[in-house]
């Protein structure tokens, strides 16, 4: 029985020191994390279309379409071989009539593309466009003259990723 008021005394007062030191370090969150802006609330807007007919509200959405993407030029998309851990530059000619591209990147490995100044100026891992492993991506172009691309980490195998110019997307 000894034992048994020893381990409920002890008990008891580790308890009463949770009770005593728990509740003062406790302190309340801020109401709004410091540096975060604070949003305001947007009334619902209706929109309306050339005629004045209701086109969209929040009750009835209007419905998002993407035109599809349409090659320029001859059609055939530029390749940039051997791409690797090192920046490699190109030359390439943009159509006149082309407003987006289309990166292809086949790799195993992410890859970075940049507009360039010359082929002196070249992409690091922290500038340019990342794409994705085995992904591709349609993007809004500039005007272009040399591109520089590199791999953000060594490919296994041949890494040619390629470039289409085109509309839409």
């Amino acid at each position: 029985m000894e034992g048994t008021a020893m381990l409920r005394c002890v008990a008891l007062s580790i308890l009463a020191l949770a009770v005593l030191f728990g509740g003062a370090a406790a302190e309340a969150p801020p109401p709004i994390a410091p540096g975060v802006p604070v949003s305001v609330t947007l009334q619902p807007v209706a929109v309306y279309d050339k005629d004045g007919k209701l086109a969209g509200s929040p009750e009835s959405p209007m419905t998002v379409l993407s035109t599809p993407f349409v090659r320029s030029g001859t059609g055939d998309p530029i390749i940039f071989d051997g791409i690797t851990t090192t920046a490699k530059q190109f030359a390439i000619t943009k159509p006149a009539d082309a407003t987006s591209y289309r990166f292809v990147n086949p790799c195993n490995v992410d890859v970075r593309i940049r507009k360039v100044s010359s082929l002196s100026e070249s992409v690091t891992l922290r500038t340019g466009t990342r794409f994705l492993a085995r992904s591709s991506e349609t993007l809004g172009t500039s005007q272009p003259t040399f591109v520089s691309l590199i791999a953000t980490a060594a490919p296994t195998g041949e890494c040619a990723p390629e470039l289409q110019y085109g509309r839409g997307g």
